[in-house]
């Protein structure tokens, strides 16, 4: 039997592949057995249980760990072991997480489960206190808010569970705890951190503290300047008890924007204070009250309650920008017009052009004979000519502007005499030939005017009438035409030189007449140029305040754009000329126009050189860009304070964060232990210092002599008529007079006012004599009447200050033409004199003609100061209950003395009156503290609260009982600076400080919080 055959105990091999797949499986299971025995089922059990244990333990110690974290935050790393774990750009997270990781090793060090004999316990990797080992034990540690912050996920790594038999290990597992823990902790740091930045970024980078200072501060230099220019005894416009105010509802504004509301009590606090302000500024006279001081101060849009409306209707705080500044060309329009009427040149409307044109229209001529003798010799020949001219026609009636038109026929007979000689013997011979040429002379004339008028029809012309009814130009044709003839020759003349070829056979010359003017031509056209000067006076534009504070406006140029604009309505040139003397009329319109133009042109090109030099001296003064700023303070920025929820800086935060602050308003007086208990017992803190810089605080004084040579060019030597003139009158309204009152610092300043009012005078007598010099000169008035108008001028300001200021401010002029006019001058000339005596008056304010010595006026200001500030002193607190007459006339007497810069001063025109402060702050909070709801360490319901009040932050890393510091939570602090400007119309007293106290320096400027500090740092402040 074959194998192949056989089949006996025969076994699939199918079969036996699955038994050695199933052998090698059960082998191979028992050697793994062996290696790793099985988890028991007790062990596994204690495992899980410590692992469910390690949960709660985990929470409640990222509980504890975020509280002690909010109570002392670590802002600034320390200089140890355990702050160089953390990173300096996000210290507080490293230090949550660092409390985190030590407190999860302390919370779970001594779990354990226990089950048939096995302990199972859960750790974390050991930390020696080193910065490595404290860096490593940290980066096992993640925290993320969650839940809109309202809590926070935390991921613990490397939690490693035993189990143990003994001292057998029998099981090990490694793995990360992630836990959401109800805590706001990440968020109240965000938003403090949020609000710090607030409070320190500057005013071009973004919405803060230092942009609503701008805005707040704009709002109240431009009420209180206004205020001040419109009569109010305002001495200080902006003062640092408003930047203390405006400071602090700044920074309650800046809290609604970073967590969503304020603290209570600094706003309770805010109102207090407003009000103290508001009774303060009210005892200076400033009419107001405090409701409306309060609305100042928190809406950067209302008036300050501090200060009195000006009487112009147009002042309107509620807008940003208003009233603008308003300027028109009266000075341009005056100089223009005496310019005009001293070269009233009316011949170019007279002209009248003559032409002549002579033309051959044929010529014939007979043959020159030729000599004759045959053998004789030609000795010599003379030749001569005779002309006769014909008239052969008279064409004059062809042609309308014909005045001559002539054919003639000019014949030339000519004569030739010859001499021969031969053999000695002489003979004479003679022959005669003829040449005729038919000429054509034309002479007419055209109306040919060079004036500065539109081209226009004008009927009538050459007949008399027309507007003036006058000879109008009839005859001109006649004589323009004879005119050109006579320069010519003659009709015979041209025609006999243009036969003879002149001209190659054509000649065109002309000449030009100027035609009689009506006598009352120039008398008529005077008239109506004073009337269009009114005219031209009255245009005007609106330029925006803030391009005049940055200096980028240009009053001159605006004017001339708008006068170009209305040229033609201006000429009021008709459809066609009633008469030459109507062109001549519009002619004299026009160039007068011109002539303002051409000034306005100047100016403005002037303008832009003196806007370089504005923004070179105040530009660099500025804490930024000087017109951003000044966009911000109008209004320009988003950063609108409000008592209404706003949206917090992190939209992702739901938490509701409450601030409360210590002290909860900062004060510029210094605190001690019993007002803020965070002070140190028996030691003092300012919690906010200011410094506000007035730039011109009298416009010629020392501080300001760099603008005021560079703006209004020489040195400060003297000063102007209008600056004098207002010191002096609030030198009278200062002085007593009553001799019993009378003290020794009273005396010397009557005694400098009355050296003041010697050099004023001086100065207004020098005025007078310009006034009569001007007024006389081509007018027909008579110095005799001219100076009983000056006398009787001086009954309308009877004081020598209000007579200079009127010499200074042009008011004086209407009042010396309305007394020339009352003594028998007409009208137009009074009117006429009173432009000359406005112009003078401008050129010598210019030359400083009729300055007054600097050194004078300054001494009599500074006393003015003195004695205000000595009368605000003594009078105040009797003030409070029953203002003190003599106190308030003291006081609104400092208040006129003149400041500001003014832009520009003449002989241009004095377009508005500018000032600026620069504001520094600095501020600390001894403590701030921000409180949410949140959950208890305990796992109960309770507040959670950060606060930074410069506490030391320790933490015992390593267990041995000692507490390391980790960094300190540094109070929270800020700087804000700015610059604010202010602007009022032209004239005195302008607008600035006049209380002597340019720089005002807060107690304890330049360091905020505790006295003493020397963390402080005290570099100077640029001006």
């Amino acid at each position: 039997m074959s194998l192949a055959d056989d089949d006996r105990a025969r076994i699939p091999f199918a079969l036996v592949g699955v038994l050695l797949l199933l052998g090698a499986s059960v082998y191979a299971t028992g050697i793994a057995d062996r290696a790793q025995p099985s988890i028991e089922r007790p062990a596994a059990a204690a495992m899980d249980g410590v692992t469910r244990d390690a949960r709660p333990a985990l929470r409640m110690a990222v509980r504890e760990a975020a509280r002690e974290s909010a109570e002392t935050p670590v802002t600034t790393p320390a200089d140890t072991a355990a702050g160089r774990a953390l990173n300096d750009s996000r210290p507080f997270v490293d230090a949550l997480r660092l409390r985190i990781a030590v407190a999860a090793r302390e919370s779970v060090s001594e779990l354990g489960r226990e089950r048939g004999g096995v302990r199972a316990t859960v750790g974390l990797p050991p930390i020696d206190g080193s910065t490595a080992s404290l860096r490593r034990a940290k980066s096992d540690v993640e925290v993320t808010p969650v839940d809109g912050g309202a809590a926070m996920r935390v991921t613990i790594r490397n939690l490693t569970v035993r189990a143990r038999d003994g001292d057998r290990t029998v099981a090990q597992r490694r793995r990360n705890v992630t836990l959401t823990v109800e805590t706001p902790v990440l968020a109240l740091h965000r938003r403090s951190s949020a609000y710090e930045r607030r409070l320190n970024r500057g005013a071009l980078d973004g919405p803060g503290l230092a942009r609503g200072l701008t805005t707040r501060l704009t709002a109240v230099a431009m009420a209180r300047g206004y205020g001040r220019y419109a009569g109010a005894p305002i001495r200080n416009v902006l003062g640092n008890r408003h930047v203390e105010l405006s400071t602090n509802a700044a920074v309650l504004a800046q809290q609604r924007a970073a967590f969503g509301r304020h603290d209570p009590a600094g706003a309770r606090a805010l109102d207090v204070a407003t009000m103290k302000v508001g009774v303060l500024d009210l005892l200076g006279g400033r009419h107001g009250d405090a409701a409306a001081v309060t609305n100042a101060f928190v809406n950067p849009n209302a008036v300050d309650g501090a200060t009195s409306e000006p009487a112009s209707s147009e002042f309107d705080p509620s807008r940003p920008d208003a009233p603008p500044v308003n300027a028109s060309p009266a000075a341009a329009a005056d100089r223009a017009y005496l310019g005009a009427i001293a070269d009233v040149s009316t011949a170019g409307s007279y002209r009248v052009r003559g032409e002549l044109r002579v033309t051959v229209r044929s010529r014939a001529s007979e043959s020159r004979p030729e000599p004759r003798l045959r053998d004789w010799t030609l000795v010599d020949e003379h030749t001569s000519e005779r002309t006769a001219v014909t008239i052969v026609e008279d064409t004059s009636a062809e042609s309308a502007d014909a005045v001559v038109g002539k054919v003639l026929d000019v014949t030339t007979h000519h004569v030739v005499e010859r001499r021969w000689r031969r053999n000695g013997t002489v003979r004479t011979t003679s022959a005669e030939w003829t040449e005729t040429a038919r000429v054509a002379v034309r002479a007419t004339a055209a109306y040919d005017p060079d004036d500065a008028a539109p081209d226009r029809p004008t009927e009538p012309l050459f007949e008399a009438g027309g507007v003036l009814d006058g000879p109008n130009l009839a005859g001109a044709r006649e004589r323009a035409a004879e005119a050109v003839l006579d320069a010519n020759g003659g009709v015979d003349a041209v025609a006999e030189r243009t036969a003879s070829g002149e001209g190659g056979g054509t000649l065109v010359r002309t000449r030009t007449i100027t035609a009689t003017r009506p006598s009352r031509l120039d008398e008529w056209i005077a008239a109506d140029l004073r009337e269009l000067r009114r005219e031209v006076a009255n245009v005007s534009v609106s330029i925006p305040r803030a391009a005049v504070a940055s200096g980028d406006a240009n009053a001159p140029g605006r004017l001339a754009a708008a006068l170009r604009q209305q040229r033609g309505e201006l000429l009021d040139a008709p459809a066609s000329y009633d008469g030459v003397a109507d062109r001549a009329r519009v002619a004299a319109r026009a160039a007068y126009l011109d002539r303002v133009l051409a000034e306005l042109d100047a100016r403005a090109a002037d303008s832009r050189d003196r806007n370089v030099d504005y923004r070179d001296e105040l530009g660099d003064r500025a804490t930024a860009g000087l017109s951003e700023l000044i966009e911000l303070g109008r209004g320009g920025t988003d950063d609108r304070p409000s008592d209404a929820y706003t949206e917090p800086d992190s939209a992702d935060d739901d938490v509701v964060i409450t601030p409360d602050a210590a002290p909860g308003y900062l004060t510029l007086q210094s605190l001690d232990h019993g007002q803020v208990p965070s002070v140190p017992a028996g030691e003092s803190t300012h919690p906010l210092t200011a410094r506000t810089t007035n730039w011109i605080a009298l416009p010629y004084g020392e501080a300001a002599s760099g603008i005021v040579d560079t703006l209004l060019g020489g040195g400060s030597r003297q000063v102007g008529l209008d600056a004098a003139s207002a010191t002096l009158i609030a030198a009278n309204r200062t002085v007593v007079t009553s001799p019993e009152n009378r003290t020794e610092e009273s005396a010397a300043l009557a005694a400098n006012r009355d050296e003041l009012a010697a050099a004023v005078g001086s100065s207004v007598r020098d005025g007078e004599r310009a006034v009569c010099a001007a007024a006389t000169n081509g007018t027909g008035v008579k110095r005799s009447t001219c100076r009983a108008a000056v006398v009787g001028a001086r009954e309308r300001w009877p004081t020598l200050g209000h007579r200079a200021q009127a010499m200074a401010n042009g008011s004086y002029v209407p009042t010396f033409a309305a007394e020339l006019a009352a003594r028998g001058i007409d009208r137009p000339t009074a009117d006429e004199a009173g432009v000359r005596v406005r112009v003078r008056l401008r050129e010598l304010r210019a030359e400083r003609a009729v300055g007054v010595p600097a050194a004078t006026t300054n001494r009599t200001a500074s006393m003015v100061q003195q004695a205000a500030r000595e009368t605000a002193r003594k009078e105040v607190s009797g003030a409070l209950e029953n203002a003190s007459a003599k106190a308030t006339r003291k006081l609104t007497g400092a208040s006129r003395l003149p400041a500001g810069l003014p832009v520009a001063p003449p002989p241009y025109s004095w377009i508005a009156t500018v000032n600026a402060w620069s504001v520094t702050v600095r501020g600390e909070y001894q403590r701030f503290a921000l409180r949410a709801r949140g959950v208890a360490p305990d796992g109960g319901s309770g507040t959670v609260r950060y606060v930074r009040d410069g506490s030391v932050a320790r933490l015992d890393v390593d267990g041995d009982g000692r507490a390391e510091r980790l960094g300190r939570g540094e109070r929270v602090d800020f700087e804000a600076s700015t610059t604010v400007v202010a602007v009022v119309p032209p004239g005195m007293p302008g607008v600035g400080d006049v209380d002597g106290n340019r720089d005002e320096q807060s107690p304890g400027w330049p360091c905020p919080g505790v006295d003493g500090d020397e963390s402080c740092e005290t570099a100077d402040d640029p001006e």
